[in-house]
């Protein structure tokens, strides 16, 4: 009987590139498919919300583009953010370092996708938590929906029609949700 060999985030990095859609869990990676046009649109949105709020201001960095963050380590896990906030006061500003992201970012916000169950977007969430990541958003492009998952807290649910706040996380950004569903 043989033991699997698991990916260090860093053997990870070196191959993630080639792979396509992929993250390391626990140590082994698991393919990712496409999101397709519908998450494509909605990570943009996500994503030019949040930098054209904190680009002006300078208080940090938005990633964008299945960012890897390392969540764990040993066994080792790597998620693909759709989006991420982090504070120049986690990532000092400088040159932009080549890699996964090691410190936590305050808010990260996913796309569900058709194929992703909620029982691994939670599994997802938890591993952000752990880590540090103060606020998951996780946007449902089917119901138009954000469920705000605050390290220590309670999900809550959000509709199109509702406001959204991420302050003091990211000073002072607030945005309507249906903003993360315009096409």
């Amino acid at each position: 009987m043989g033991t699997a060999t698991l990916l260090s985030a860093e053997d990870f990095e070196l191959v993630a590139q080639v792979l396509g859609s992929c993250e390391l869990v626990r140590g082994e990676i698991v393919p990712m498919s496409p999101g397709g046009i519908l998450h494509s649109l909605v990570t943009a949105n996500a994503f030019r919300v949040l930098d054209s709020h904190c680009r002006p201001l300078k208080i940090g960095r938005v990633l964008t583009g299945e960012a890897g963050v390392v969540v764990a380590r040993r066994p080792d896990t790597v998620r693909g953010a759709d989006v991420a906030f982090i504070s120049y006061q986690r990532l000092p500003k400088g040159p932009t370092e080549y890699g996964f992201l090691k410190q936590p970012p305050e808010l990260v916000i996913e796309v569900l996708s058709k194929d992703t169950s909620w029982e691994k977007m939670e599994e997802k969430i938890a591993d952000y938590h752990a880590m540090g990541v103060d606020l998951v958003w996780v946007l449902d492009p089917q119901t138009m929906t954000l469920r705000a998952c605050q390290r220590g807290g309670s999900p809550l649910l959000l509709r199109d029609t509702d406001t959204v706040t991420a302050d003091p996380l990211v000073p002072g950004f607030t945005v309507s949700v249906g903003a993360f569903f315009e096409e």
